[in-house]
């Protein structure tokens, strides 16, 4: 007599096909069965989405108007027809899920990459309930209302990138409370409001880029604390106050940005010690107070230099003009007088130079005139 049930659950199993057991086998008992039941309930559940993730996706689409995903087809499959529509390469349109979560027999969403999907929506709470999540990146589309505060909840996420939509408000302070938050992009909305000091507290943060936006009031002295950050870009705000002195604490910064921010001069002497940079631009403070020129001999990475209408006052100094790597040096209207130094003569792998509405006197050196970006 041989089990029917036996056979049945092995040859559904794709990993378990044409294999039978007799139960006239003297090694047939309870047990081998309880042991068949998990081992093909392991396989039924292999490479397919928890259905509790797949309902949230569900809502996520909705709050989005996603209308392209084909919820018939299981977002974790990599099969192409989850999404009906071609993709082209230029865009991105990537749901990647985590099939190997240890003792567990389900796949996790971890990462909602939706660029140039022309998004009309607003940003889903529901994301909150894929717990697995760590990337959401919803670049270039049209989504409009705020940031929501329940995202705050979300422990595994590292990367929030939403720049260039019509988000409104300002950050919330609970965003704050994702400890594993490494990058965040809102550059390019209409958000509004003073940072909150709250995000003193992202003590991984790396890219913080908040450009071309309507925010407003003092950088909070929390900023400080950031001393994982590597880019900081605040450029095209209303922010009040001075440049805060507490940059110095961001020794590893690669690229500050503070271009048309609203702040005011002078650019604190401290910023010496961001000996990482390679792209330094400020631009336009406000404030009547000049200095002069920051010390910036220890950059020796340096490849953009723009330090535009920073009232700045004095002479050139020598050194920069052995920076071999810069590419781009701008510090146009300003106060700076005297000549241009000697040392300024081999700087012809600078693509551009810009020194207009100084008071600068004296020839300009002669392997310049080769050079019409001068």
């Amino acid at each position: 007599f041989e089990n029917p049930f036996s056979s049945l659950f092995l040859k559904s199993s794709p990993h378990l096909v044409n294999i039978k057991m007799s139960t006239t086998s003297p090694f047939f008992s309870p047990l081998v069965v309880i042991a068949i039941f998990f081992l093909c309930v392991t396989a039924f559940g292999a490479n397919t989405i928890h259905p509790d993730e797949k309902k949230a996706l569900k809502d996520i689409a909705k709050s989005l108007g996603k209308k392209d995903w084909n919820f018939d087809v299981d977002p974790c499959s990599n099969k192409p027809n989850w999404v009906t529509r071609p993709i082209p390469k230029i865009l991105e349109n990537n749901v990647t899920c985590d099939c190997s979560v240890a003792g567990d027999n389900f796949c996790h969403v971890v990462s909602i990459i939706l660029k140039g999907q022309n998004l009309p929506g607003t940003l889903p709470p529901e994301l909150t309930r894929l717990r697995y999540l760590q990337i959401i990146d919803l670049s270039r589309n049209y989504l409009n209302g705020t940031i929501p505060k329940q995202w705050g909840s979300m422990m595994n996420i590292s990367k929030i990138a939403l720049l260039g939509n019509r988000l409104t408000g300002s950050i919330p302070a609970e965003i704050a409370n994702i400890s594993t938050l490494q990058f965040l992009e809102l550059w390019n909305n209409q958000m509004s409001g003073n940072l909150p000091p709250e995000l003193g507290n992202l003590t991984q943060i790396q890219t913080l880029r908040i450009s071309s936006n309507n925010f407003s009031g003092e950088l909070p002295a929390t900023l400080g604390k950031l001393t994982t950050l590597l880019v900081f870009r605040i450029e095209d705000n209303q922010f009040s106050g001075k440049i805060p002195d507490y940059i110095q604490n961001w020794i590893s910064l690669n690229t500050l940005v503070i271009q048309g921010s609203g702040l005011s001069g002078p650019i604190p002497s401290g910023i010496s010690l961001l000996r990482n940079l390679t792209d330094l631009r400020i631009s336009d403070l406000n404030g009547s107070e000049y200095a002069p020129l920051p010390e910036l001999d220890k950059m020796t990475s340096l490849k953009t230099l723009v330090l535009r209408n920073c009232n700045i006052s004095g002479k050139l100094y020598e050194y920069l003009g052995t920076i071999t790597s810069l590419k781009i040096l701008d510090l146009s209207f300003n106060k700076l007088s005297g000549t241009i130094p000697t040392t300024y003569a081999t700087m012809n792998s600078s693509n551009y130079i810009f020194f207009t509405g100084n008071l600068l006197t004296g020839p300009v050196p002669p392997t310049w005139r080769k050079n019409t970006y001068v």
